[in-house]
């Protein structure tokens, strides 16, 4: 009797254990599908008011601590990294053209901004001129087109020339359109000093 008992029991536990098993594993399955699942967004969901192209935003009129018309908005960014695909444009600079899309779609006119972005690191062979990034990853830089939009809202873009040196680069090989600064550290510490916020990217 007691034997019958036992395989009773067995028989339930493990008929118990399978549809737990079967149920997280259709549980997994789900979340799996939710979170791989390519998102979908109204085509009007992201735009970039003022960088076209680049730092796409997705504006909320109604958000706290928005830019304000009016205030220094004196901001000095520093790059030191270089992510992802060098083909492709520096995430730090995606991330200046992003701030630069919130400050204008909040309403600061372009002229009101005083924006330094200074490179430094391993972000530097992105200030290169077209020739030599050639040279390094046979292709055309792309930060090169970003650079200039931000040239045109009044964005001033350097590179840290301590960098360039260590990265054995001839200084003539940097584009034209970026500055040469005497270093980063002291790009940001002088600004902060002129009552620049600094914001790391």
């Amino acid at each position: 009797m007691r034997s019958v008992v036992s395989y009773a029991l067995i028989a339930i536990v493990g008929g118990f254990v399978g549809a737990t098993v079967s149920k997280s594993d259709d549980i997994y399955q789900r979340v799996v599908s939710h979170f791989s699942a390519e998102p979908t967004d109204p085509e009007s969901f992201w735009s970039t008011p003022a960088v076209d192209g680049y730092g796409k935003i997705h504006y909320e009129s109604d958000a706290a601590f928005k830019p304000v018309v009016g205030l220094s908005n004196k901001v000095v960014f520093q790059i030191t990294k270089s992510e992802g695909d060098m083909k492709r444009p520096n995430l730090g600079l995606e991330r200046v053209a992003r701030v630069v899309n919130l400050y204008i779609a909040s309403g600061v006119p372009a002229d009101q901004l005083h924006f330094v972005v200074s490179v430094t690191g391993d972000a530097t062979p992105a200030m290169l001129d077209n020739a030599h990034f050639q040279q390094f990853y046979k292709a055309d830089n792309p930060n090169l087109a970003l650079i200039g939009e931000l040239n045109k809202l009044g964005v001033k873009v350097s590179v840290c020339d301590q960098s360039v040196a260590f990265h054995h680069f001839p200084k003539e090989w940097i584009d034209q359109s970026v500055i040469h600064a005497l270093s980063s550290p002291t790009t940001v510490s002088t600004l902060e000093n002129q009552g620049y916020a600094f914001l790391q990217m």
